[in-house]
């Protein structure tokens, strides 16, 4: 009897450890990212989440700090007040229609003049040695890139998800942007951009600050800024990838301490983005949900690569011995709609774990395309039960 007393406490015990490991690492969702502004009516937010709930959108991803944020405050105040209006806006819409709303913010890309004018030195240097301050790369004004390896940063990035993690009610911090500025861009892209990129020239390739140079020379011997071929230098490279995985890593443990879920969006595979951005992402620590974003005409694949991509992208983390989800993101620029099914049927072979849409105004915006959705969701759960 004293036996099956001991067993059964030891039972007890391990299922009670498990339970204290992340949920959200376990349940497969539907979800979508959506842009939300300041200015958004009370009849626009309930259209949105209205839609979500009939279309079978368990959770939503909102943009509250983009590319072109909505500055409020000036130089002596970087409290993110634009950020916080909109999730508190929202949240009461997604409430309603039992929606899980995740803030989604840029993270090492970010425009905030506050920021930008009070610490210049803290933001990426190309290989030319030019600040992305005062270039406009590939012609974006949104592409201003915080250097992962300033502690300064970090700190900053940590109080921006603290101001959100106060928040009652918001679920999650989704973390966009989480890496170097594309030294390669998505290869479909070249030609509408205008360039030439049969390999890394300098002008895309960062980060070279005096600190990254100082931290790198401490530890080889090297200047980055000697080497004749940098992309060809394990080294360098492994010190960039280290980098900002650390970053991320960082900021997403502060999510966690502070009892929301964390995810991350990430460039469409492992080795792609390792090549393209500098983004390790298998070994981003601390994530309850990392999403591939998948949209696989912009590297001119075929559709069976979603397939393939999230395989690869599963096994990464695997291999790297990740606790996080993966979670596939779809275009719904490059998913058709009376082909739905078929995607969702890809990614479920490959191993995602939910489904992620980009976004939710494509699906309202494109005829037919909710109602496709909701019945592809539909007969998928339908096959499932």
């Amino acid at each position: 009897m004293k036996q099956l007393f001991k067993i059964t406490c030891l039972i007890i015990i391990v299922l009670s450890l498990c339970s204290c490991q992340p949920s959200a690492t376990k349940e497969a969702k539907v979800w979508a990212w959506l842009s939300g502004k300041t200015t958004t009516t009370p009849e626009r937010w309930e259209e949105l989440f209205s839609a979500a709930e009939q279309i079978g959108i368990d959770a939503i991803l909102l943009e509250c700090h983009g590319g072109y944020p909505e500055i409020l405050g000036d130089t002596s105040d970087f409290r993110d007040s634009a950020a916080i209006t909109i999730i508190k806006n929202a949240l009461p819409y997604a409430q309603k229609h039992n929606i899980e709303l995740h803030a989604w913010i840029w993270t090492a890309n970010r425009t905030e003049m506050s920021w930008r004018r009070a610490h210049p030195e803290y933001y990426q240097v190309n290989g030319k040695g030019e600040s992305c301050l005062d270039i406009k790369l590939y012609n974006r004004e949104h592409y201003r890139w915080l250097c992962p390896s300033r502690p300064e940063n970090l700190e900053y990035m940590k109080e921006r998800v603290r101001e959100l993690a106060e928040i009652e009610g918001l679920a999650g911090i989704h973390l966009d942007f989480i890496r170097y500025p594309d030294a390669i861009l998505p290869y479909a892209l070249h030609e509408s951009r205008g360039v030439v990129q049969d390999k890394v020239y300098p002008q895309w390739d960062f980060c070279y600050c005096d600190e990254c140079r100082r931290l790198f020379k401490e530890q080889t011997g090297i200047d980055p800024m000697d080497l004749e071929d940098p992309t060809s230098n394990q080294a360098w490279m492994q010190f960039r990838w280290d980098a900002m995985s650390h970053f991320a890593s960082e900021i997403a443990a502060e999510i966690r301490r502070l009892g929301k879920v964390s995810s991350a969006a990430v460039f469409a595979s492992p080795e792609e983005s390792k090549k393209l951005v500098r983004q390790d992402w298998a070994n981003y620590r601390n994530f309850d949900y990392i999403f591939p974003m998948l949209y696989h005409k912009y590297y001119n694949w075929d559709d069976e690569m979603v397939e393939i991509a999230t395989r690869q992208g599963v096994e990464a983390l695997a291999e790297a011995h990740n606790d996080a989800s993966l979670c596939t993101g779809l275009f719904t620029g490059h998913v058709p709609a009376e082909r739905i099914g078929e995607f969702l049927d890809m990614t479920e072979r490959g191993g995602s774990n939910g489904i992620c849409f980009f976004s939710m105004e494509g699906i309202l915006r494109k005829a037919g395309y909710a109602d496709s959705l909701k019945a592809a969701l539909h007969g998928k759960i339908g096959r499932d039960e």
